[in-house]
């Protein structure tokens, strides 16, 4: 789980599946990505990321693009 909580886990797989910020979540989950490295490839802290992988909080402006992006190079 590259480091992810059993509790930052859970709340990743039952955050809503239709946010951005939670798909990238999932994604990082499943694949072993660290939040760390989600941060600094986004130029974000890694607060940011926790709160959009559990759905607390929407990506916005040009984070959206950027999180849209490395969902598609990545997948």
């Amino acid at each position: 789980m590259a480091g992810y909580s059993t509790l930052t886990a859970r709340e990743i797989r039952e955050a809503n599946p239709n946010l951005l910020g939670v798909k990238l979540g999932r994604f990082c989950l499943d694949r072993g990505i660290p939040v760390a490295d989600a941060a600094e490839y986004l130029h974000v802290s890694r607060v940011t990321v926790y709160a959009w992988f559990r759905g607390k909080a929407d990506v916005s402006g040009h984070h959206r693009d950027a999180v849209s992006e490395l969902l598609k190079k990545l997948a």
